[in-house]
């Protein structure tokens, strides 16, 4: 091991080399060895010199005096700045000339001061002193200092320990690197600043290497969760995540911006991916890269990318051209199109669209303002005229108007005109979008739908025919256009009829020609169209009297009712030659129907009305039959009852005298004769007074009259109850009715007498009179305990002469169910009966009117309490 001057020489060039080659770096190989052989030649020379100095120079100089010298020599000849400071305190003892430089001042004034005097901070003095007192060497310690004209310099210091002129003393080599440390120090500064604006910008920055791994990404990359994704290809990034271009094509790694860029040296600016995984959205990104280069470097060192997040935005585009998309067909599905006029020119742009709807070529156009406003219709130009001046006013900005403009062919179409003006910060309109829509269809279908709700209310009120054709005509023109002219036909019900024309337009000699069309003989089956009368066939018979009429096209359409049967015709004629469109076709047809409905009310009316004169003739003569059957009837009910009535006195009265004055000289079967006589004839009597009575109640007028019924059938009970005294009859509250008291008199004699009749054999006999619900109404109800009957015959018992019961067990003419029957049916009710036989009997019948006392009970069957 080296020792003395040579070991500290050779100790101070090694000191040299090391900071300046950690300075220099690994990148710069040619650098780094040419600064190691400038380091090995200081390091032969220093020990040239010591070679051939030593000895002669101990010999020739006494040894403290030779030693110091030949010290002094060697570090004088290193081209470094170095001192030697005695140990442990520190005193420089020797300075070379590059130290002097360095330290700027005169050596002699160096020599004796502490090493650590110069040093700028107090920590950096403490940690000389610490080395000096230990005696140890230390390396590339880097401090500041300070020079004697204030100025502060940064030196890497290394010292290793040896002697110098016999002493113990630490050779310090210190190296200037204050241009070093500038240079670091405004490195850290810009790399802050570099954070800081990386920090403060709203997109993700990342650092990528040469390999494009990640170096260092800002806060916006490190909060961002789609990067991993954007990442896709790249080192690092996720396999299951996949790019696509704008196209939304895959896109390859090697496509990827930062290895394009990486790839071929060139920036990207705003590069469109894709990014995303299975099963999930699409997300979109704009890439902008920068390539860095070292100095000459054809490749680049590293790569920095910006990512901005583009999904809302793309997102935000294509609904934006799908919503202009869906506008544009919705505009053509409305028939509409656009509209532009910048206030103040004398041009408004009009679309393809509006072109074509207007009749003129397919494409866009600009066109006159004055032209657009002679278009339209006189009768709507004052309503322009006021949109406009309210819309230039900055009344509204919204607008929408319909009216008539003059369409390519020259005639006026309905069009519907709306849109907004769009105003400036002074509230002046600068701009008109609209759009502008055929609505001819429309209106002529809201003409057609007033032209029904009129004629329909016409026939409905039963308006002559002539008025409904008259005002049809006329509906017609107005609904095809000023050229028209209209004829409507009728004809009679039989050929021999005649054709009925009603054309307010044409003249009477027109009239007149139409009536030749073979209608009443239903050859006019199908519609007659003549388009142009000289190059139409068949058009021979009309060419004439449409041209006196100023005429050249007809159309004719059959008006026919249910069977095919001719009516007549709807004639339209124009004084231009025309066809009919499939729109006016189905627009006029639903007024033929109208038509077609008009004459065959007409007809039908009119076969009313002869039906009704015929039913009227025959009903009067039916009436006098009637009246006279009746006289007839009068007549002989009054001859029966005068005819039969006296035979039967006479019958009665020989009989009773027969009785009185020879019943004794008469035997048994001779008395027996005699009482059947007598029972005989009375009954005759019965039946013709029955007879009578019901014949009458079909015929006398009822007398209408609020009748209490709790009164009345009391007293036809008590009346009745005379006959049968162990009888008890039950009368529970009934009510009032509107009626004839004489006919609901009989009612109940019949009923409450039936009851009566047919209950005599039961102990006690018991007659019930209620109120009962009876199909959701109320009813009147006599109920008894007799003998009942079968249910299956109850509809024969109100025939006349129907019994249930010999005359022998039960004595009766069987005509007053009959007539209970027919007093109830005048009366708008109804009568029923229930029984069974051996359990009585229920007879049940309704009022018209009938309001009961007390709210309804029951229905039929429930026991019912009275007095």
């Amino acid at each position: 091991m080296l020792r003395g001057p040579s070991g500290a020489a050779l100790g101070c060039v090694c000191a040299l080399w090391l900071p300046a080659a950690w300075w220099i770096g690994p990148d710069a190989l040619l650098l780094q060895a040419a600064w190691a052989i400038w380091c090995a030649a200081c390091a032969a020379l220093l020990l040239r010199v010591h070679r051939r100095t030593p000895v002669a120079t101990q010999e020739e100089v006494p040894a403290p005096a030779g030693a110091d010298s030949a010290d002094h020599d060697i570090v004088q000849a290193i081209p470094l700045s170095i001192c030697v400071c005695a140990l442990p305190g520190g005193e420089i003892l020797f300075a070379n000339d590059a130290m002097v430089d360095l330290a700027g001042e005169p050596r002699g004034s160096l020599l004796g001061r502490a090493l650590g005097e110069f040093c700028a901070q107090t920590h950096d003095r403490e940690r000389l002193g610490l080395a000096l007192a230990t005696g140890h060497g230390f390396d590339d310690v880097e401090l500041p200092v300070r020079r004697a004209d204030g100025n502060v310099r940064w030196l890497s210091v290394c010292g290793r320990p040896d002697e110098f002129a016999g002493r113990a003393a630490l050779f310090v080599v210190c190296h200037d690197v204050t241009v070093h440390k500038q240079a670091q120090r405004s490195l850290i500064a810009s790399e802050e600043r570099f954070r800081v604006l990386l920090g403060a910008l709203s997109e993700s920055v990342v650092l990528y290497d040469a390999q494009a791994k990640v170096l260092t990404r800002n806060r916006a990359a490190e909060g961002c969760t789609w990067l991993d994704d954007a990442h896709a290809g790249l080192p690092g990034g996720h396999d299951e995540a996949r790019l696509f271009d704008e196209q939304g094509r895959a896109l390859s790694n090697a496509r990827h911006p930062v290895m394009r860029s990486l790839s071929d040296g060139q920036p990207l600016r705003e590069v469109v991916i894709g990014t995303g995984r299975a099963g999930s959205p699409m997300r979109w990104l704009s890439v902008t890269t920068q390539p860095l280069f070292h100095a000459g470097a054809s490749r680049p060192y590293a790569v920095v990318a910006s990512y901005s997040d583009l999904t809302a935005r793309i997102r935000a585009e294509r609904a934006l051209r799908a919503s202009e998309q869906r506008y544009a067909l919705a505009l053509r599905g409305m028939n509409e199109g656009l509209a532009e006029w910048i206030n103040g020119s004398e041009e408004l742009y009009v679309s393809p669209r509006l072109s074509h709807i207007m009749g003129y070529d397919g494409g866009g156009r600009r066109m006159p303002v004055k032209d657009f406003v002679a278009g339209i219709h006189p009768a709507d130009k004052p309503g322009w005229d006021a949109m406009m001046d309210d819309l230039l006013g900055g009344g509204h900005d919204v607008f929408q108007l319909e009216l008539r403009m003059r369409h390519a062919d020259s005639t006026h179409h309905w069009f519907m005109v709306r849109g907004v003006a769009q105003r400036d910060a002074t509230g002046r309109s600068t701009r008109v979008v609209g759009t502008i829509g055929d609505i001819s269809l429309r209106k002529r279908l809201e003409q057609v739908d007033l032209a029904e709700r009129e004629l329909l209310a016409r026939i409905a009120s039963g308006v002559p025919l002539a008025d409904v054709t008259s005002r049809l005509a006329v509906l017609v023109e107005g609904l095809l256009n000023e050229d028209s002219r209209v004829a409507v036909l009728t004809c009679g019900a039989s050929a021999a009829d005649s054709v009925d024309v009603v054309a307010p337009g044409l003249s009477a000699a027109f009239r007149a020609a139409l009536t030749r069309l073979p209608l009443p003989s239903g050859a006019l089956s199908s519609p007659l169209v003549i388009a142009d009368p000289d190059g139409a066939p068949g058009a021979d018979a009309h060419r004439s009297a449409l041209a006196e009429e100023g005429l050249r096209a007809l159309w004719a359409l059959p008006l026919a009712g249910q069977g095919g049967i001719a009516l007549g015709a709807l004639v339209i004629c124009h004084r231009r030659p025309w066809r009919p469109g499939r729109s006016d076709e189905n627009l006029v047809q639903r007024l033929v129907d109208i038509a077609q409905l008009a004459i065959e009310r007409a007809r039908g009316e009119r076969q009313v009305r002869e039906l009704n004169e015929s039913l009227e003739r025959r009903v009067a003569e039916r009436t006098a039959l009637l009246e006279q059957a009746n006289n007839e009837l009068e007549a002989f009910s009054y001859s029966v009852s005068h005819d039969l009535r006296s035979p039967l006195r006479a019958i009665n009265g020989f009989a009773h005298l027969l009785t009185e004055h020879a019943a004794a000289t008469l035997d048994d079967e001779g008395r027996d004769m005699l009482q059947r006589i007598q029972r005989g004839s009375n009954r005759m009597g019965q039946l013709i007074d029955d007879i009578l009575r019901f014949s009458r109640m079909a015929r006398i007028d009822m007398a209408h009259a609020e009748v209490g019924l709790d009164k009345l059938a009391r007293s036809v009970a008590a009346e009745l109850r005379e006959q049968y005294p162990v009888a008890r009859i039950t009368v529970a509250p009934l009510g009032q009715v509107s009626g004839d008291h004489a006919m609901l008199r009989q009612v109940f004699a019949n009923l409450i007498g039936n009851a009566l009749k047919f209950s005599v054999h039961a102990e006690p006999p018991l007659i019930e009179l209620f109120v009962a619900l009876q199909d959701g109404g109320p009813a009147i109800c006599v109920r008894d305990n007799g003998v009942g009957f079968d249910p299956l015959y109850a509809d024969r018992l109100f025939g006349v002469f129907q019994r249930m019961h010999g005359a022998e067990e039960f004595p009766g003419t069987g005509v007053g169910l009959a007539i209970v029957k027919r007093i109830v049916e005048r009366h708008g009710g109804r009568v029923s009966v229930q029984a069974a036989p051996g359990k009585g009997a229920t007879f049940c019948f309704t009022l018209r009117g009938f309001v009961p006392t007390e709210p309804l009970g029951g229905p039929v069957g429930e026991t019912r309490t009275g007095t």
